[in-house]
């Protein structure tokens, strides 16, 4: 589906192909404003189901960061480091985050006699979430204290003047990092939607010389009706009773568990 076919779609649904009643710089802003509603439903919901991963399969990306040697200047009591990364520019929800640890020093286990079970120079260990009511709670607890069996990412938005400001930083927290220091990290995200453009030249012109939608076609009925519903809202258009409930295609996970 080209964005041209999309305009159409959304007028279609309207019934209002002959004489469109939306100005088309409000369609422009109505339809990334439906781009962005859409993802953040799916993005709910994402990977339990395989449609909610197919879904938004388009904007999911991997990237190896480095993390930053330079210790931050927030230090807080105790064992407890902070590193920060720099996310990718496109960056715009996360989805797994893996830190790799190099060995820089000694343990107990390096003064006893070399044997396989020795630890390795390199691990790798999946990082949680943290959350800034959870903060509190794990640094007062052996099992859950930040270690580099047992790392936390943090999206922080510390800046200075001579920081971007569009920069998104990361923090991993990993405790004492004096034996396994943090180097790398890993991540699956969901990079930002390429935004809809459309002007009255590509509307009129007898060839469809207008952009490829970069979701796929059944996603974009899915956006058309996200589309529609905010036009019908924002003119008070009586369907908008209706609207809803004969367009809903996607049950949320409420509604899957409750089993309706």
């Amino acid at each position: 589906m080209t964005v041209r076919e999309f305009y159409d779609a959304v007028l279609v649904e309207q019934n209002k192909v002959e004489a469109p009643a939306l100005l088309l710089e409000d369609f422009i802003y109505i339809a990334n404003k439906a781009v962005q509603q859409y993802i953040n439903q799916v993005y709910n919901r994402f990977d339990t189901t395989q449609q909610s991963s197919d879904d938004l399969r388009v904007l999911q990306k991997t990237a190896i960061i480095d993390i930053s040697k330079e210790e931050t200047e927030l230090k807080f009591p105790g064992e407890f480091n902070i590193r920060r990364c720099i996310l990718p520019p496109d960056y715009f929800h996360i989805l797994n985050c893996v830190v790799y640890f190099d060995k820089v020093g000694k343990s107990k286990k390096d003064s006893k006699c070399p044997s396989k079970n020795d630890e390795k120079p390199t691990i790798y260990s999946m990082a949680r979430r943290l959350t800034a009511d959870q903060f509190p709670t794990i640094i007062r607890n052996a099992y859950f204290k930040p270690s580099y069996k047992c790392p936390y990412f943090y999206i922080n938005n510390i800046n200075n003047i001579d920081n971007d400001p569009h920069e998104i930083k990361m923090e991993i927290r990993c405790g004492d990092d004096s034996i396994y220091s943090p180097t790398k990290v890993y991540i699956d995200y969901l990079r930002k939607p390429k935004r809809i453009s459309l002007t009255w030249d590509d509307i009129n012109g007898i060839d469809d010389k207008t952009d490829k939608m970069e979701f796929p076609d059944y996603v974009c009925y899915e956006i058309v009706n996200e589309c529609v519903k905010l036009i019908l809202e924002n003119t008070s258009d009586p369907r908008m009773q209706t609207n809803y409930a004969v367009n809903k295609t996607v049950g949320s996970v409420t509604e899957s568990a409750s089993g309706k």
